[in-house]
């Protein structure tokens, strides 16, 4: 691939500077004196027509008049000007920009107009820009700082991208004193063209970051942030902070899921499916730095604590409990080496108290020891100033003891005055030091949180669950028709059939408009039953008397239609009533009531809620969230984060509920998300869990008419599986072959076949000699993002099984236009028709994705592979950089 197309932004070998003044406090004169003032090597430009030379360099009256080629260009105008001068960078080529100005979408309607012709101005001129009203950039390493902030950062390996620029300018203000170093500060003001998905993906590839730190106060692009997010956290921690945690996403709802799911909620299950890691504070944030930047993970959440003081000791203890931090016990020869250090009266557990008058030598002894425990993850160092402590000495003792350990090393030197030299001895040795106990066990749960999100990042939903093909047209037809009629609400009768399409049990449900009908139901269903009241308007039945449940005989029937109705008609004057709904009491032995539910974010898309069920449900408030598409994994994880989940073990007399059973219902939920774009809100309350399965009692759909989007799943902010990718055809010699998007239980398959290919096949593909993949290989082939890259596999049937007999994959370009294939057919295949099936299956793949090009390299000895692709209609022609290789492209 070429270089990403924000490299012009990261790394630019010449600047021009739009508005460069030397007018004192004004922003493009700020901006000027950074980049010509600081340690930047490239070449900067002024372009004023006010002014013919500046700080010594000759000043251009426009962009276009500067007559050479220029990386960047940052912008420092009035708001009305801005879309020219881009205009202007597009014709001269210049590609990427940063736009400091001020005055666009913050302003009001007028504002977003201009917004909207920045953006419409750029991208018919090929131009990528950062902001508008942003700080801008700034890359230490190279002493690029193309902002108006006072001083730049030191040069580091911490990667800073941030919706505020006053918290860019605070992080920048507060790093060196704390030995803290940023490889970027970028500032991505309003956002209106580079996003977080965008420089996500630059710093994701970035040799010069280890880790990022993100804020953010909105999310515009779902897709593209929860995207870029796994893809990033897969490979470096990555920490958000989000501004708002306390909005609801939804106050006026129309099913107990709206009243239930805020934005807080559903932004943390996008975190949680990425990978990421969120700080709930700003004073989180800067401790996850100070962790980050000491560049060591964490195997798991235990963690040790050495104290020189009981009090904090229990304090940290006391906290990481909060947390479900576990406070590790110590292995028998780690309490063996230590009762050979310590005092008999230590504490002969964790945390180790070395007391008061301990020597630094013994906190090397006693941190060293706890570091080597296998049963511990990380170490927590805590000193209280006592009248025997040496604080400095002991800093230097907990340096010398995390040499040669790879496990995270926390200090905590308590106090100010008398630990100042040491806290600065700690954060020079890179060890990451904390003024509180609290903070230091917090900066601990991030990392030990990434770790538990990175494998819940890898669990990737295969084909609708598995399970057997809902009937999604029927469903779909039930939704069109309501919609048709003007009702945004299905009747219960609808909601139970759509759900019954995705096979989800439910409850026989008949309606009824008139007395003697709801006797006809009640025999046909038989007795008991239930009545409800059937109104569009009226949510919450029970709470206008629109319950009548264990109705036993017909002649209760009558009296009992008649009876709510009146009462339903006093409680809800308004609301239409167009009869009742008689069902069969639901018979499930030792049911729980459950609540499963779906609505439709407006930033996320659909957010799958399970919970507590019942007529109490809001007040309960027992449920948890997660985005689809889910797996059993997912699912059960969602189920085990809610209190009710222990109701569904066994108990005195009761026997465990069907915990698969709910399992599956949920999976089919989940399904339905992502097949029926149409659904606003679902309510699956209650759902009868028992020992013998479940049961949907009650169901409410409210839905409306999808916008036209981009693509099948453009309503999720997770690609699901694209199952219509899946194809089974035969070759001309009869043998059948299945070609399908591959999914991460390919893995063995994968591996077994790489293995079975020659040495010259495995040449071709790689080009270069390689064995077999490397477990990181094998995850990322595998385990991929469908919205960035696509992989198909061939498979055959043999012996009963599915035999890999080919893979193609490709991975779209960074000009999003564009994408680089790699295919490769086992030996025993080739010359079949294989690698033509699967090169035409994976071009229709590449222009569902809207691209122009598919390309790749080829060796110029691999005779077979030039003529597929000439077959195909592909241009070749030899690499100008290596003969050797031929480049092949083709237009989608």
């Amino acid at each position: 691939m070429g270089p990403h197309r924000l490299e012009g932004l990261f790394n630019p070998r010449s600047v021009v500077v739009v508005g460069a003044s030397e007018e004192q406090g004004s922003v493009a004169a700020r901006v000027f004196a950074n980049l010509t003032g600081g340690a930047f090597a490239g070449e900067v430009i002024p372009v004023n027509p006010k002014h013919r030379e500046l700080g010594g360099r000759r000043c251009h009256a426009s962009v276009k008049d500067i007559g050479a080629d220029v990386d960047l260009a940052v912008i420092a105008t009035p708001a009305r000007t801005v879309a020219d001068i881009l205009r202007e960078c597009g014709e001269a080529g210049v590609r990427t920009a940063v736009v400091l100005s001020a005055g666009f979408g913050e302003t009001g309607a007028d504002g977003r107009a201009a917004e909207a012709d920045l953006r419409s101005t750029a991208r018919r001129h090929d131009v990528r820009f950062l902001g508008p009203n942003c700080l801008g950039i700034l890359r230490p390493a190279i002493g690029l700082n193309a902002s108006f902030l006072g001083a730049a950062p030191p040069a580091g390996r911490l990667a800073l991208v941030s919706q505020s620029g006053a918290l860019c300018s605070a992080i920048a203000d507060w790093a060196g004193p704390h030995h803290l170093g940023f490889s970027a500060l970028v500032s991505l003001g309003n956002a209106v063209d580079i996003d977080f998905g965008d420089v996500l993906d630059y710093l994701t590839a970035d040799a010069g970051t280890d880790a990022i730190l993100v804020y953010v106060e909105g999310v515009r692009d779902a897709r593209s942030f929860v995207s870029a997010l796994k893809i990033a956290a897969r490979v470096k921690p990555v920490i958000v902070l989000k501004a708002g945690r306390h909005m609801k996403g939804s106050v006026a709802a129309n099913t107990h899921t709206g009243a239930l799911i805020g934005s807080d909620q559903v932004f943390d299950a996008a975190l949680e499916r990425a990978g990421a890691v969120r700080a709930a504070t700003f004073g989180q944030l800067f401790s996850a730095a100070e962790i980050l930047s000491a560049r060591r993970g964490t195997a798991g959440n235990r963690l040790g604590i050495v104290t020189n003081g009981g009090g904090a000791g229990v304090l940290a203890a006391d906290r990481a409990g909060d947390l479900g931090i576990e406070v590790a016990g110590l292995a028998p020869e780690t309490v063996e080496r230590l009762d050979k250090l310590l005092p008999a009266y230590w504490s002969h557990g964790n945390p180790v108290d070395v007391l008061g008058d301990a020597a630094p030598a013994t906190y090397r002894e006693a941190v060293a020891a706890c570091l080597a425990d296998s049963g511990i993850d990380g170490v927590l160092a805590l000193l209280t100033p006592q009248a025997m402590t040496r604080p400095e000495a002991a800093a230097e003792a907990i340096l010398e003891a995390a040499k040669g350990s790879k496990k995270p090393l926390l200090a905590c030197w308590m106090g100010e005055t008398s630990v100042a030299g040491a806290r600065s001895l700690l954060s020079a040795g890179g060890i990451p030091d904390f003024p509180a106990p609290e903070q230091a066990v917090e900066a601990f749960a991030h990392l030990a949180r990434h770790q538990l999100n990175q494998r819940l990042a890898l669990e990737l939903p295969g084909p609708l669950s598995g399970l057997a093909a809902p009937d999604v047209a029927g469903a779909t037809m039930i939704v069109e028709a309501a919609l048709a009629e003007g009702r945004e609400m299905l009747s219960d009768v609808e909601s139970k059939a759509v759900l019954r399409a995705f096979h989800i049990p439910c409850a026989m449900t008949m309606e009824a408009d008139s007395p003697t009908a709801a006797l006809a139901a009640a025999e046909t269903l038989g007795f008991p039953v239930a009545m409800k009241i059937n109104s569009p308007q009226i949510t919450h039945k029970s709470d206008v008397g629109g319950v009548r449940t264990n109705i036993m005989a017909a002649g209760d029937v009558r009296p009992a239609y008649r009876e709510m109705i009146e009462a339903v008609r006093k409680a809800r004057p308004d609301a239409e009533i167009q009869g009742v709904t008689i069902e069969a009491m639901a018979r499930v032995a030792e049911a729980r009531e459950l609540m499963v539910g779906c609505k439709r974010d407006p930033v996320f898309g659909p957010v799958i809620l399970f919970g507590a069920g019942g007529v109490m449900v809001e007040v309960l408030e027992d449920s948890a969230v997660s985005l689809p598409p889910l797996n059993e994994v997912l699912a059960t994880r969602l189920i085990n984060r809610t209190r009710v989940s222990r109701l569904l073990r066994a108990f005195r007399n009761r026997p465990a509920a069907d915990v698969g059973s709910v399992i599956e219902a949920l999976l089919r939920v989940s399904d339905l998300a992502c097949e029926l774009p149409h659904v606003e809100e679902l309510d699956i309350n209650p759902l009868f869990a028992g020992a013998e399965g479940v049961l949907a009692v009650d169901a409410r759909i409210r839905v409306r008419r999808p916008p036209a989007l981009a693509g099948r799943y453009a309503h999720m902010a997770i690609m699901p599986y694209p199952k219509h990718l899946v194809e089974t055809v035969f070759l001309p010699d009869a043998t059948e072959l299945t070609i399908r998007p591959i999914r991460p239980e390919d893995a063995e398959s994968e591996q077994a076949f790489v293995r079975s290919l020659s040495p010259q096949a495995k040449r071709f593909r790689f080009m270069q000699t390689i064995n077999e993949l490397t477990p990181r290989m094998l995850a990322r082939f595998t385990q991929i993002d469908y919205d960035r890259e696509m992989a198909l596999v061939a498979t055959t049937p043999l012996d009963g099984r599915q035999r890999q007999i080919g893979v193609a994959r490709y991975v779209i370009n960074p000009d999003e236009r564009s994408c680089e294939f790699a295919i490769v057919v086992g030996d025993e295949a080739q010359n079949k028709g294989v690698g033509s099936r699967l090169m035409t299956a994976l071009m229709q793949a590449a222009r569902e994705h809207r691209l122009k090009v598919i390309e790749g390299e080829v060796l110029a000895e691999n005779g077979p592979m030039l003529k597929l692709m000439a077959d195909l209609g592909f241009s070749i022609r030899r690499s100008p950089a290596d003969p050797a290789v031929c480049l092949v492209d083709h237009w989608l």
